[in-house]
């Protein structure tokens, strides 16, 4: 199995959210960054666990949440290809949880190895500084939509978000692209009840700005909907335009 995938090297005038070169594809292989396979719903790492694990995304949705008492979770971030996931800890625990939405293709390696990559690669330096940069600005953002955006802006908000991250990796077909959550996983990204989230998508479908069925997502009036939101794409592809 290839230690890198083309994926993460881009696709032409689209690179991928991490933007990998030939000669990082080189260093990661001979580090030894082991491709792994998680089956949809795998806990990859527990949130107080010990994690010393890096992980590149290859292919899948990952999803990164936070679990409160009583089962009840708020979801903090994504994980779609390309990206690279450092669990955040305090004396140890991870703070956060890392499950597979979906069939989730990962080379992972120890946070140590990653750390030597970098310091052989500038490039591979960068880039993480860059992912972890924007992997940042993803959280304050979907904190904005929590403490002070409306529960449709917000829901528009996300989906323009996720439009943005999947178009960068080239995953985006005439404003449409796959969406594996269910509204259970859509209610626990933005803080809203399942019902809640079901009327917002029909009050969006109704104002003719975006349409979410079988797993796909179209985005019918993108500058509409990006005006309504107040969306703004550089905290997403501001690096990848540089």
């Amino acid at each position: 199995m290839s230690y890198v995938s083309p994926s993460l090297r881009g696709n032409g005038d689209r690179p991928s959210y991490i933007g990998l070169n030939d000669d990082d594809a080189a260093i990661i292989k001979t580090l030894g960054f082991t491709p792994k396979r998680y089956p949809p719903e795998t806990v990859i790492f527990s949130q107080g666990e010990n994690n010393d694990r890096a992980f590149i995304v290859e292919s899948g949705w990952g999803c990164i949440s936070h679990q409160l008492e009583g089962g009840q979770r708020q979801i903090v971030d994504f994980a779609l290809r390309g990206d690279i996931i450092l669990s955040r800890s305090y004396a140890g625990g991870a703070l956060e949880t890392f499950v597979a939405q979906t069939e989730l293709c990962v080379l992972v390696a120890s946070t140590k190895t990653l750390t030597l990559a970098a310091m052989k690669s500038p490039h591979i330096f960068s880039l993480i500084v860059e992912a972890l940069g924007r992997n940042g600005a993803v959280v304050a953002q979907h904190l904005t939509n929590v403490g002070r955006r409306s529960a449709l802006t917000r829901t528009a908000h996300l989906f323009l978000e996720l439009r943005a991250r999947m178009e960068l990796i080239g995953s985006v077909t005439r404003n449409s692209f796959e969406c594996p959550l269910t509204q259970y996983d859509l209610a626990d990204a933005l803080g809203l009840t399942p019902i809640h989230v079901n009327r917002m998508l029909r009050e969006l479908r109704e104002r003719k700005l975006l349409e979410f069925r079988q797993g796909r997502v179209r985005v019918l009036d993108l500058p509409s909907m990006t005006k309504f939101a107040g969306f703004e794409t550089k905290y997403i592809d501001g690096a990848a335009r540089s």
